[in-house]
């Protein structure tokens, strides 16, 4: 029973996280971010982390998350289109995500030799 919440949150964590990035509408994003801190914090509670997911609500969701939605709302941003000039920066992106990754995998070699 508790397994399965937990996977059928972390889906849903893990699709309105992407959805945050992927979405063209900044105020979309922002509610996929409170949607995305809500299921963080459900699954704090089935970890029985319950002081954690209760400032996870109070403080981002409940601060940080609606202020940055209220600002958006104000600055009236126009919603823009996906340009083709984003496939330049692909090849750098991929060089920035091997690069961690080497260096995470550098830390994790030499952790397991101590």
């Amino acid at each position: 029973q508790s397994n399965i919440l937990f996977y059928i949150f972390s889906s849903i964590l893990v699709v309105s996280s992407i959805q945050i990035i992927t979405v063209f509408n900044p105020v979309y994003s922002i509610l996929f971010l409170i949607f995305s801190f809500l299921s963080a914090s459900m699954m704090l509670f089935l970890l029985e982390c319950e002081f954690l997911a209760l400032l996870f609500i109070i403080v981002y969701v409940g601060a940080i998350a609606v202020l940055f939605l209220f600002i958006i709302m104000m600055l009236d941003i126009k919603t823009t289109t996906a340009h083709k000039d984003n496939v330049k920066y692909f090849p750098f992106g991929i060089f920035l995500g091997i690069t961690f990754l080497i260096e995470v995998l550098i830390l994790k070699i030499g952790r397991a030799h101590v």
